[in-house]
């Protein structure tokens, strides 16, 4: 149904006090700021009381975590601070975890009892790291998905590559984001002899539902260097020094890296949202909730009619969509549909390569690591634009580090 939501905008009064202001204004609530959450509060103008809960004080750009890896990026150069982005915009951002959504009463309520008040929610809580049930991975194997995350990665390779003894690195999820990893451990280790690093993936091939002109560019990188490649070859169990596979291999492990593996976030099904713990909060065309009256869903928890792949400028065009439409709902106006833009995907393979990938057309080089920067440098900006001191020294900062070239461990080989 394209219809509109039944209006529960109170009227318009004229009134000097800034706190009676708010309460006439129509009240959004929108439950996590991550590339969604954070770009559907961009959209939405002062003409409402808007109210964005997250549990983390930072908005991170994770699609450039992997360089955490070599050092590349510092953790303060992805993180913007949540209240300094939310408060620009005109809006409320409030530090805590949302428990229930109560849609009878209209309210969010987060884990410490509080009620936040709302006429129209957005809900853009990303997803949960997911291991799949194996043995010993939530415990052994590092996760992949965040800044604190990559960091502590970094830090333990860092320890690896001093040490006197040969040290072995496992990647488990031959992915976008393992062969990231893979390339970055390259940029700054490929010289360390005593590093082996082996990737294993559960497909057919590195970079499943890509072009397979990738899995080849990404092994001819590979040859020569201390890499192993395993394909059709899915992890069973992991302990703090193996990493046991189906075929019954035994891969020894020093350092467990665990990037496959997303799933949907417990709270939506805990608010009712979905149906299962593993199901995606199911939408319509209108990203409007199937389960929840006035609530809409957006980013990678959303579960979309047509199934879209898990992108952050995905989820940034369904946050501003959800905005309109959280908008044009309380208005009495028929929400429009989302239709969402494709755009080529860049993946970097440390400073050995980049690919470009549209559709199944593959463009590979090296120079294109500047373009994927470029996408980082501007859109950070765009998030936190240089209006204020500490803006202007961010910005400087991630200018600074963009064209630094990070020391390698020794002097350069000759590239495979």
């Amino acid at each position: 149904m394209i219809g509109a939501w039944p209006s529960t905008r109170k009227p318009r009064v004229r009134c000097t006090d800034l706190s009676a202001r708010r309460r006439t204004r129509p009240r959004i609530a929108i439950v996590g700021a991550g590339f969604a959450g954070l770009s559907a509060a961009r959209h939405l103008g002062r003409g409402y009381s808007v109210t964005v809960i997250d549990r983390s004080p930072w908005f991170e750009w994770l699609p450039n975590i992997h360089e955490l890896l070599s050092g590349v990026k510092r953790p303060a150069d992805l993180r913007l601070p949540m209240s300094r982005l939310v408060e620009r915009a005109g809006h409320r951002f409030v530090k805590g975890e949302v428990s229930a959504i109560d849609a009878r009463s209209k309210h969010v309520v987060t884990s410490s009892g509080r009620r936040i008040g709302y006429d129209a929610c957005i809900v853009a809580v990303g997803g949960a790291h997911d291991t799949f049930g194996v043995h010993g991975a939530d415990r052994y194997a590092l996760p992949f998905k965040s800044v604190d995350d990559c960091e502590a990665i970094g830090r333990r390779l860092a320890t690896l590559a001093r040490g006197r003894r040969e040290s072995s690195v496992v990647i488990v999820g031959g992915g976008l984001e393992g062969v990231e990893a893979l390339g970055e451990i390259l940029r700054r280790y490929r010289d360390v002899g005593k590093l082996r690093i082996t990737v294993v993936e559960g497909g057919p091939r590195l970079l499943p539902g890509s072009p397979s002109a990738l899995d080849a560019r990404v092994r001819e990188h590979c040859e020569g260097r201390n890499v192993r490649l395993l394909v059709r070859s899915p992890v069973t169990s992991v302990t703090p020094t193996r990493v046991r596979l189906r075929s019954g291999e035994v891969l020894r492990s020093d350092l467990t890296i665990w990037t496959g593996g997303v799933t949907a976030t417990p709270l939506l099904r805990e608010t009712g949202l979905a149906r299962s713990g593993r199901q995606w909060a199911p939408v319509d065309r209108m990203l409007r909730s199937t389960r929840l009256p006035h609530v809409l869903v957006a980013g990678d928890a959303a579960g979309l009619p047509r199934p879209l792949a898990r992108q952050a400028y995905y989820a940034m065009q369904m946050g501003e969509c959800a905005a309109e439409n959280a908008a044009r709902m309380l208005a009495h106006r028929a929400p429009r549909v989302f239709r969402p833009s494709p755009k080529p995907v860049l993946i970097a393979f440390g400073d050995l390569d980049t690919f470009l990938v549209a559709g199944r057309s593959v463009i590979a080089s090296p120079a294109l690591s500047a373009l994927k920067e470029a996408v980082y440098q501007v859109t950070m900006a765009r998030f936190d634009p240089p209006l204020g001191a500490a803006s202007i020294r961010s910005l400087a900062r991630r200018l600074d580090r963009g064209v630094s070239v990070p020391r390698r461990r020794s002097s350069p080989r000759h590239r495979a």
